[in-house]
Order: C-alpha cells, then structure tokens, then sequence
C-alpha cells in the first residue's frame, strides 16, 4: 500500500505541470487575443481614414496610383505605413468584394498587419495576419464650392452673415468661427482636431461635421491648372495713369503698378486676361464694374470700396484661362476686400485665392460658383451665395459597407 502511495504521488507532479501548461497558455492566448483585437481596432480605425482618403483623392483623379498614395499616405499618418511584408494597404477601385464592386466612385482599402504570437511554440508560428477592411465612395450629388486651406481655429470666420449654398459643400482645413449669422450648405466639414466656436449661428440644411482634408481643386479646372503652369507675362506694361476715372473701359494686359479707379460711373474691362502686378483698388463713386470673358491674375491686394458699387463679370467659356474669374497665385497672401456696400453682385467664374483672406465686410452680397480661399470672413449682413456649381467637383466621401 504504500509504495502504490508512492506511485500516485509521482504521477501527480506530471498532471500538474501540465494543467499549469494548460492554464498558461489558456492565459497566453486570451492576451494575444485581446492584444489582436484592440490591435485590428487601430486597424479598422486605419482603413477606414484611408478609404475616405481615396475616396476623396477621386474627386480629383480617377488614376489608381493617385488614389493609392492618397489612401496609402494617410493610413501611414495613423501608423499603418505600407512596407509590403509587415503591413500592406491595399487599395481598389472599385472594390473587389462587397456591395461596391461596381461603383468607379468606391474604394476599398484593406489593411493586413503580421501580429505576434506569443504561443509561437504550441502553434509553430511567431505571426498571425490581422486584416481590416473598409469602404467609401463619392456622392456626385454632394459637390463642395467653398474650398478653404487656412488651419486657423477660424479659417471661416462668420459675424452675422449669411451663406447659401445648399447645392454643394464647404471643406476647410481649419476651424470655424461662427458668431451668428445662417449658413445653407449640403455639407460643412472642418479638419480633425481643429474646433468649432458657434454662438447661436443657424444652420439650415447641415451641421459642422469631421471631415477629410480639402484637395486643391484647381488641378481640374482646366483654366486654373494653366493659370499654375503659365502665369500671364508681366511685360510689355500698360502705360497707367495715376488713376482710372469712371466711366471708363480699359483693356487686357500687364498692369505694373497699382491699378486704381475713382470717378463716377462703369467700368468696363474688355475680354481677355488682366495682370494686376501690384493689386487693385475701387475707391470712390464707380457704380459698377462689367465685363463678358475675362480673367483677373491678381498679385496684390484687392480692395472695392465705394459706398454703392456692383460686379457683373464672367469668365470666358473657352480658351487657355476658362472657368476662372480671378486667379490669385498661391506665393500671394494679399486680401481680397469687398467692404461697404461694394463689390457685391455676380462673379460668374472660379474666384481662387488659396493662401489669402476673402473678406466681405457690410452689406455685399457675393454670388459665384466656386471660390477657393486661404480663409474667408463675412461681417455684418454681408453674404456668399452660390447658387448652383458647374464645376466637376465632389463632395465628402462618405464610408460604404
């Protein structure tokens, strides 16, 4: 009897150590299991930033490389950079599976990631693969016409005024400042981590939302992209008097010094491409400013400031500079100021002035397609309408299934 003690006590030493074997690797595999998903979370939260990313990319390029760097990028951003062993990002459009497959206007993004395994010796590998997967398309319903890439906390700063746009979108980059006022938009998106002060401001249609950053959408508008590629000469210079008297008609050319104008009555500029080497300014009693198939390269400061003045301009249809009113270069931070009761009325064409302030200061009604703006302020009752967008452009990227 008591060697078979003996025995037995010998035999549970074996059984324990292996229960305690069970036990560790029970516990091994829930932190690896654990360890995956809060992992596949940060992935998810990965693809789908990079989905929207693409997405957003095919507003501008219908290109896979485009899309895929745009998407790619923006999941390195999150921590996920594609190295093609590790971590792959994988991009298609349309998507390959799902509910997508054929809609040009998807994405899909999936993100694998090798996970280690600390249970490398019971499983016989030191990896597993972690995979996440998202979807988003465009909407060509919901186009942006406000584009601004100021990253202030009040790249849009609205005091009272109104915004109508209830066809098509804002984006910025930065913040909104809204003390007031009324904005109509089908979408209004402002970057992460940037903030949105609003005091009592009504909001019609949408409110303030998260969103992908902007993409200059000059690329696409043809006349924009060759206005980048070839800026207008800057000699022979117009031979300027100190200042333009309305009424008045003037004609297209390089203007080297700046371009003033008082007197009392029209201006009317003649079709073609206008160089404004050192800005413009509208003082006075000019009643109104016209012209049919014009192009405005401006490089200074832009000022219309009589107590009662209308626009009435349109870009050309055709040409080299189509589609765009006023082209201010992006090396230019000057304002364009509309200020009193001045300036307001219809700018039928792209008004693009990427690194500078647009402010509208009083009573002004601006009315155009599409305006493209380092940051924008709107004072008083002053207001921004666009009323409908020809232009090619889509809105925010929204997550599919």
């Amino acid at each position: 009897m008591g060697f078979q003690r003996q025995a037995e006590r010998g035999q549970l030493f074996p059984m324990l150590l292996f229960a305690v074997v069970i036990m560790l690797g029970f516990a091994s595999l829930a932190i690896d299991v654990g360890y995956w998903r809060y992992q596949r979370g940060l992935q998810q939260n990965a693809a789908d930033s990079a989905a929207l990313a693409g997405a957003a990319e095919l507003g501008y390029s219908t290109t896979l490389s485009n899309i895929t760097a745009a998407a790619q990028a923006d999941a390195a951003t999150n921590g996920f950079a594609n190295n093609g062993s590790t971590i792959t990002v994988k991009v298609n459009n349309p998507p390959l599976s799902g509910n997508y497959t054929t809609n040009s206007q998807a994405v899909e993004v999936i993100v694998s990631v090798a996970q280690p395994v600390h249970l490398a010796v019971l499983l016989k590998k030191s990896t597993t693969v972690v995979v996440a997967r998202a979807v988003a398309f465009l909407s060509s319903a919901n186009r942006n016409c406000l584009f601004v890439f100021g990253t202030s906390s009040q790249s849009i700063n609205l005091n009272g005024g109104t915004i109508s746009m209830p066809g098509c979108g804002i984006v910025t980059n930065g913040g909104l400042l809204l003390n007031g006022g009324t904005v109509n938009a089908s979408s209004i998106g402002y970057a992460a981590g940037a903030s949105v002060t609003d005091g009592s401001t009504t909001f019609t249609t949408a409110m303030p939302a998260v969103s992908v950053p902007p993409v200059d959408p000059c690329g696409i508008v043809d006349g924009c992209a060759y206005l980048t590629a070839n800026p207008p000469a800057s000699t022979p210079c117009v031979s300027q008097p100190s200042q333009y008297t309305a009424p008045i008609t003037i004609s297209p050319g390089a203007y080297c010094s700046q371009v003033l104008f008082g007197g009392s009555g029209a201006i009317t500029l003649s079709p073609g491409v206008y160089n404004f080497l050192q800005g413009a300014t509208v003082n006075g009693g000019p009643t109104s400013m016209t012209g049919s198939g014009v192009t405005i390269y401006n490089q200074g400061t832009f000022i219309a400031d009589p107590s009662s003045f209308t626009v009435t301009l349109s870009a050309p249809t055709t040409g080299n500079t189509a589609g765009v009113l006023f082209y201010q270069p992006a090396s230019d931070t000057n304002q364009f100021i509309l200020n009193g009761s001045g300036g307001g009325g219809s700018w039928s064409g792209m008004v693009y002035v990427p690194t500078g302030t647009i402010m509208v200061d009083g009573t002004p009604s601006l009315s155009l397609p599409l305006l493209v703006a380092g940051s924008i302020t709107l004072n008083g009752s002053s207001g921004l309408s666009i009323p409908n967008s020809s232009f090619p452009l889509y809105g925010h990227p929204v997550l599919g299934e």
